[in-house]
């Protein structure tokens, strides 16, 4: 199943099914941190970049 099939059965879920999926997801602690990883990902999708380049320079590694 690709992501996109799981979202679109989530989304076909009740809420109480929903609910009783992502309460199971938070018991696990590796699969909570995933969790946490992708909604930071997603919050930050529209930030700009910036090249690793610029932030070896800014920190003071030689790279």
């Amino acid at each position: 199943m690709s992501a996109a099939e799981f979202i679109e059965e989530l989304k076909a879920m009740s809420d109480v099914e929903r609910e009783k999926i992502f309460a199971t997801l938070l018991e696990n602690p590796e699969w909570r941190e995933d969790l946490i990883d992708l909604m930071t990902i997603a919050d930050r999708r529209n930030e700009p970049t910036r090249s690793i380049d610029e932030v070896f320079k800014d920190l003071n590694i030689d790279a």
